[in-house]
């Protein structure tokens, strides 16, 4: 499970990246493990403009962040709530992951077999779908 690729992709979200003036911020928390994502997002019409983040938590949510942080500009809430549910998919074994820009999650498909850390991965979606609905 712990392979370079996923080593390097995960050190790319060890340090925060905070954004001056987000239009809103949230904090999933996950009740199993207790890793903790907050993101911060700039929002353009209905399209994230730029992303800010900061996590507490193991290689493989790292890695989920890490994507995000390169495919969630420029995306809007369905994208980003299609892809999410796309990595829940792939996580169950009933797809192929997420594709596109998300394509690099697909580097956790060997954890779908470790159910329990499910939720620590899913926690990036979870925390941006908070920071939408705080707009509604």
């Amino acid at each position: 499970v712990y392979n370079q690729e996923l080593i390097r992709l995960s050190s790319q979200a060890s340090m925060p990246r905070h954004l001056d003036d987000p239009d809103s911020v949230a904090k999933a928390v996950s009740p199993i493990c207790g890793s903790e994502v907050t993101v911060e997002l700039k929002i353009s019409g209905s399209v994230v403009t730029d992303f800010g983040f900061e996590v507490e938590a193991c290689a493989l949510t790292k890695t989920a962040v890490a994507v995000m942080a390169d495919a969630i500009r420029g995306k809007s809430r369905d994208d980003i709530k299609q892809a999410g549910d796309d990595m829940r998919a792939m996580l169950n074994g009933d797809g192929d992951g997420p594709g596109g820009d998300w394509a690099d999650l697909r580097i956790l498909l060997p954890v779908k077999d470790y159910k329990a850390r499910h939720n620590a991965m899913m926690l990036p979606f979870e925390a941006v779908e908070k920071a939408f609905a705080r707009l509604s």
